[in-house]
């Protein structure tokens, strides 16, 4: 039906089809590929990106849907859509403390009080994360000799 007018005439068009193939029809490949289309003929409008991370989610795929979010980011930094969309998919940046894991007690106590402690700089960031971490191993050690 739409792969009859011509892509260059309508982009927003296609990556909006392409959205509600997904969608309605299930059809995720194709409509992927009219994304990535109208995203050819227009990648300085956010709204193709938006639609071609929300063809990745319906499609369950997070992990692509993520890498293209980021890679949209990296070149239309504050454009609104591609904001709308990071809120709409729940995205969640890498810890603060790279070195522990996501779920790690210090990890998440950090994470609350990181944006405080960010203003003020990275280097007191740093140094609170790894006086917490050695007193954390320190504590274990001492239960271990006890």
């Amino acid at each position: 039906m739409y792969q009859n007018v011509p892509a260059d005439k309508m982009p927003a068009g296609l990556s909006s089809y392409g959205l509600c193939l997904a969608r309605v029809e299930g059809k995720r490949k194709m409509a992927a590929d009219l994304c990535q289309k109208a995203i050819k003929l227009q990648a300085y409008e956010g709204k193709h990106w938006a639609n071609l991370i929300r063809v990745y989610i319906v499609a369950k795929n997070r992990r692509k849907a993520v890498e293209t979010l980021d890679d949209s980011l990296k070149k239309l930094r504050n454009d609104p859509e591609l904001l709308r969309v990071r809120k709409e998919i729940g995205y969640r940046q890498a810890p603060m403390l790279t070195f522990l894991p996501r779920r790690n007690p210090i990890n998440k106590a950090f994470g609350l009080y990181a944006a405080r402690l960010a203003r003020r700089g990275k280097i007191i960031l740093i140094v609170v994360a790894s006086l917490l971490y050695i007193g954390m191993i320190a504590g274990i050690f001492k239960l271990i000799v006890k």
